[in-house]
């Protein structure tokens, strides 16, 4: 059977695992401790079947998805959690902590050495392709990240140009007089995930929590739905 590495626990790697595991032998890598933490991905879905096509009724309800003027609204760190709970029981294997340190390109497509966590989680891996979604990934100042070639063989999703922004939750009460280009997502629990090019705005009561990420310049490329779509399209490329 052929194999793929897929680098980042992100929405896009998710739904092309899901999409190709049955033909393919398909193992995930993630920087963080966990899929979904920290989450870079601002929780906007426009059409519900995009997950739903993926999870239960009750993981659906567990997500309260919320509707609003643009869709719905849900936390996106859930819904990436869900879907790699899934795609493991499929049979997709998930190396977290763990970070790709080599890189090379041989006749039936790649070779990877990586360095886990732990103490004896270091090792080699041949694979036929390579999926490179780090774009997605939250990656903190000064860590160490993934060693990869710049190859043309190595699949990136598109979503254009990438900017710096800044994040945060706070009380949907606090959420009064906030700037025309910001970029509000009213929660189900009575918080609102608020993004901002600058950091013109505070909340009265203070943030719940940040986070300084990047994010498409494009708005239609920030949703959850780009990241599935990018999923089906790299699928296809691979079937």
């Amino acid at each position: 059977m052929k194999s793929i590495i897929l680098i980042g626990g992100t929405f896009t790697n998710l739904i092309t695992a899901l999409e190709l595991v049955d033909a393919y032998d398909i193992k995930i890598f993630e920087l963080n401790a966990e899929i979904g933490l920290p989450s870079k991905s601002p929780g906007h879905l426009k059409n519900q079947t995009h997950l739903s096509k993926y999870l239960t009724p009750d993981q659906l309800e567990f997500l309260k998805l919320h509707q609003f003027d643009d869709g719905y609204t849900l936390r996106s760190e859930w819904g990436l959690k869900h879907l790699a709970v899934h795609a493991a029981n499929s049979g997709v294997e998930i190396f977290t902590r763990t970070r790709i340190t080599n890189c090379f390109e041989t006749s039936e497509g790649f070779t990877i050495e990586y360095q886990g966590g732990g103490p004896e989680s270091n090792g080699q891996l041949d694979c036929h392709h390579l999926v490179n979604d780090i774009q997605w990934t939250y990656q903190a100042p000064g860590a160490k990240q993934h060693m990869l070639p710049n190859s043309k063989n190595i699949l990136v999703p598109q979503f254009g140009e990438f900017v710096e922004m800044h994040g945060g939750t706070a009380l949907s009460k606090d959420c009064t007089n906030l700037p025309e280009d910001a970029y509000i997502l009213p929660r189900s629990e009575g918080l609102t995930e608020i993004w901002q090019l600058e950091e013109n705005w505070n909340p009265h009561h203070g943030w719940i929590e940040t986070i300084q990420n990047t994010l498409p310049i494009e708005a239609e490329k920030r949703c959850i739905d780009a990241q599935i779509e990018q999923g089906w399209e790299i699928s296809k490329v691979l079937k």
